[in-house]
């Protein structure tokens, strides 16, 4: 992996004006696709439409209430070989 580290031609976040760019094209998108005229409505549609699925749902819920706490199994076990036995869990947090 020798090399990889440092600055690299495009790498790092993209401008803003790019992201905003991204964004007003998938808001039109959404417009034509739900036949709505305002930004507003075609946020609303989207939501609606997410929230038919339980994966929208979940969508949702996590960028509304931010991701649960993820936790990791300290007991992984790979070819009678314990990570546990490597790996020293930080059990203050």
């Amino acid at each position: 992996m020798a090399g990889t580290g440092g600055a690299r031609p495009g790498a790092g976040r993209k401008p803003v004006a790019h992201e905003q760019r991204v964004n007003e094209i998938f808001i039109e998108a959404i417009k034509q696709v739900k036949g709505v005229e305002t930004d507003d409505e075609a946020k609303i549609e989207l939501a609606k439409t997410l929230l038919e699925t339980q994966r929208g749902q979940i969508f949702i819920a996590e960028h509304l209430y931010g991701k649960p706490k993820e936790t990791i199994d300290q007991n992984v076990t790979i070819d009678n070989f314990s990570l546990k036995d490597v790996i020293s869990f930080d059990k203050s947090k």
